[in-house]
């Protein structure tokens, strides 16, 4: 169970970060996007993590 929500509470966060990164790459900060997008990717990966207990196996 708290796996579960953990795991819905990073999935919020990843979308979060991808609809903070679109403003910010239509002004042209170009880094400030890519913080953004990297960060909505790592949000990513902890998900599956935190759904499946494991990554890559």
């Amino acid at each position: 169970m708290q796996r579960s929500i953990f795991g819905v509470f990073t999935a919020f966060l990843c979308g979060i970060c991808i609809l903070a990164a679109i403003p910010a790459l239509q002004k042209k900060r170009y880094g400030l996007g890519i913080f953004f997008l990297l960060n909505a990717f790592t949000n990513i990966v902890v998900t599956i993590h935190a759904f499946y207990g494991t990554l890559f196996k």
